[in-house]
């Protein structure tokens, strides 16, 4: 599928109604959506034949993605319900619910964690976590659950010097490294009624993490 034809699909699906401000519940753009799973998808081709974790999914657009990219199945976690709710309309109007497996669940707790599928097939974490601005170290809640059930990690971040810095740091000592950094701008669609624009660019990173050897 081409990549303008995927942006269309994602433009088209159905975004939060009632979104959760102290979960940092924000609409990803389709474009930006698309630019992350492409990126994942055919630059490193760890999509293909793949599990992957959608963690904290929300309404479903990097789950939705993923899944035109041939993986094995997308588990789509998230601790709100009612967004999971979206999600499954989204990915039922699309023809999607035989490779969607929603799980409604907090990250902290999750049943899949310590290496369930460890060892039997590859696992492929995507994330766009929150950046902490509402709860304070929440994207590292988000890391640590990856580090703990992933062979490959995409994870989104606030792109600036401390926070790279630090990351990069808390990664390494768990043992594994970032092996690829994408730095773009992240676009948001407005999502609350406070939002005075229609859209905003954020530069972020995309991390891609792997264990050490």
């Amino acid at each position: 599928m081409r990549k303008k034809e995927l942006v269309t699909i994602i433009q088209k699906t159905k975004p939060f109604t009632n979104p959760n401000l102290s979960l940092e519940q924000y609409c990803i753009s389709a474009i930006s959506a698309v630019d992350i799973m492409f990126y994942a998808g055919f630059e490193h081709n760890d999509i293909e034949n793949k599990i992957v974790f959608d963690l904290g999914a929300g309404t479903g657009r990097l789950s939705i993605a993923a899944t035109y990219l041939r993986p094995l199945l997308v588990l789509n976690i998230d601790i709100d319900p009612s967004a999971l709710t979206i999600l499954k309309y989204n990915y039922n109007k699309l023809d999607l619910y035989h490779l969607n497996h929603p799980i409604t669940s907090d990250i902290n707790h999750l049943p899949l964690r310590d290496s369930f599928f460890r060892g039997r097939i590859n696992i492929t974490t995507i994330m766009n976590p929150p950046f902490g601005v509402q709860t304070r170290k929440a994207d590292r809640l988000f890391l640590d659950t990856a580090l703990d059930i992933s062979d490959i990690i995409y994870s989104v971040h606030l792109s600036n010097k401390n926070t790279r810095e630090f990351l990069m740091s808390y990664i390494e000592r768990r043992n594994w490294l970032v092996d690829d950094l994408f730095s773009f701008n992240l676009i948001l669609e407005k999502t609350f009624k406070f939002h005075s624009k229609k859209r905003k660019n954020i530069l972020v990173d995309l991390y891609r993490i792997i264990k050490k050897e």
